[in-house]
């Protein structure tokens, strides 16, 4: 029988049938008039051009020469690169029914332990239940209740500005972990310390370090993962097991700690207690068991998919006022005018605020936090677009990077400009916003896109009208600098700039404001 057969003529056997496969899919594709792309090799494809790293440039590069909608293979999977915001929002909006499934996250998913959250959830029945669980969660009315949340971690973040401006970096990640921990669970972080904070970032840390999701060999070759740990070649198992601890640590640790709370009486309100209390109505006809992993993992996809990205964006705010005093002084300017020098800026006041407004779309625009969004596929049947047949289950990657660098939309696009958005006519404006683009296309677009966005302007604001910021230039005369890093999510590099009170009544100002948001 072939299971009597060694170990090493199952696999050549597999591996014959794989090849065989491939050069069958490659051979299929093209009877298909493809989208334009780098030539392949015969049964792997373009496995030899495909970036490993800076996929977003490459993509971007590759641009020039076969425009903005690139179709590749790999291994006999097909990849379809989209590098234009028009053609994102033609496949990815207005076709959304036919592109809104995920490829297999072999390696993301199911070694490393994320295939329960949303973000890495194929399409279906499980996909539909969690995000209605966070849509419900971040509605409008409820973004509002977060307020007196969202304003006290901003003066949380103050605070440790005025104390040690030098730790800013530091501060930004504490405001953006505080506010999704207090909202998912209920919980107040004191400090990038805390016990749920560390395990978080540990998982994080580990899983961006292993790679892009859906770019390793075991997501090409999925039967790869079936291999014994032992075998030559297979570490990816043994690093993939290291994180899967981490990534259940992660989601598991701050669940029963808000089971334990609710069981004392002594837990805050929260997303996961929420759910907690009313599993039976929201998980009708599923066993207790079922239901307590999909919290766990709605949960703990707040965190995963939130914290960074905040703080990116945050911090790339600081970097771009460091580099550009002219534009943040303006930014001032226009919030005193507005506020004048006895209140903090609110949320009332945003439409009051246009240039604050065009620099934090800027922001967005300039560094991307994700700059190459998370992978879509095409299900169910073969479609059609400008003339060119893109084949049933093919990958879609959205460079959102290459989006926001297009000259034609965005001229001088390496420049932080604010005053481009001003220039567009109004509807070039909305049409070309780049939150339409960073937070996700489609039925996958970001559901914690107005409780992001709400945040990102308290912050900006508070710290504009209250904080003076400066580069600070070494003994060469170099200061901040446009350089950022990151697979998953963009960070600027480490730089060094001076954060000081505007003046003493400012200083006295958040002193007054932090005392009032503690009391509410």
């Amino acid at each position: 029988m072939a299971s009597d057969l060694p170990l090493s003529y199952n696999l050549a056997g597999s591996l014959v049938a794989f090849a065989g496969y491939c050069a069958w899919r490659s051979y299929s594709s093209r009877q298909y008039n493809l989208p334009p792309g780098p030539r392949p090799d015969p049964i792997i494809g373009n496995l030899r051009q495909f970036p490993q790293a800076n996929q977003e440039k490459v993509f971007g590069e590759w641009g020039k020469e076969f425009g903005d909608v690139i179709y590749m293979q790999v291994f006999g999977q097909g990849v379809l690169v989209l590098n234009s915001v028009q053609a994102a929002h033609d496949l990815l909006e207005t076709r959304g029914s036919i592109y809104s499934d995920r490829p297999r996250f072999v390696a993301l998913g199911e070694l490393m332990g994320w295939e329960s959250v949303v973000t890495q959830m194929p399409y279906g029945d499980r996909f539909r239940r969690h995000r209605r669980l966070i849509q419900d969660h971040f509605s409008r009315s409820m973004v509002e209740s977060f307020r007196p949340i969202q304003t006290q971690e901003v003066h949380n973040l103050l605070n440790g500005l005025l104390e040690n401006p030098e730790l800013f970096s530091t501060h930004i990640r504490r405001f953006a972990a505080g506010t999704i921990m207090q909202i998912a669970y209920g919980h107040t972080v004191d400090s990038v310390e805390d016990k749920y904070i560390k395990l978080a970032d540990e998982a994080l840390t580990a899983t961006v370090n292993y790679g892009s999701p859906g770019s390793q060999l075991v997501d090409l070759v999925p039967a790869l993962k079936y291999l014994p740990v032992w075998m030559p070649g297979t570490g990816f198992k043994r690093r993939a097991s290291v994180v899967y601890k981490l990534v259940r640590a992660m989601i598991e640790t701050p669940f029963e700690m808000v089971k334990s709370k609710m069981y004392l009486g002594t837990c805050t309100p929260c997303f996961t207690s929420s759910l907690l209390e009313n599993y039976e109505k929201t998980f009708d006809h599923m066993d207790a068991a079922e239901a307590e992993e999909d919290i766990r993992a709605a949960a703990g996809v707040l965190y995963a998919a939130g914290s960074d990205t905040i703080a990116s964006t945050l911090h790339t705010f600081i970097l771009a006022m460091a580099m550009y005093p002219d534009i943040y002084k303006k930014v001032q300017e226009e919030i005193d005018r507005v506020t004048g020098t006895s209140r903090l800026p609110n949320l009332e006041d945003r439409a009051n605020l246009p240039y604050l407004s065009c620099v934090m779309k800027e922001v967005h625009r300039w560094n991307p936090p994700v700059p190459l969004a998370m992978p879509h596929k095409l299900m169910t049947k073969d479609d059609e677009y400008r003339g060119y047949i893109i084949p049933k289950d093919t990958t879609v990657l959205a460079n959102v990077w290459a989006m926001m660098k297009d000259p034609e939309i965005y001229p001088e696009p390496t420049k932080f400009r604010p005053e481009r958005f001003m220039e567009m006519t109004k509807e070039d404006a909305e049409r070309y916003d780049p939150r339409e683009a960073v937070f996700g296309f489609g039925r996958r677009i970001c559901p914690g896109k107005l409780l992001a966005d709400t945040g990102f302007f308290l912050a900006a604001s508070r710290i504009a009208a209250t904080l003076s910021i400066s580069g600070v230039f070494d003994e060469s005369g170099n200061g901040p600098c446009a350089a950022f890093a990151g697979d998953l999510v963009s960070h600027p590099r480490p730089f060094k700039c001076d954060i000081k009170p505007r003046s003493e009544s400012w200083r006295q100002l958040i002193l007054e404001e932090d005392n009032q948001a503690a009391s509410v």
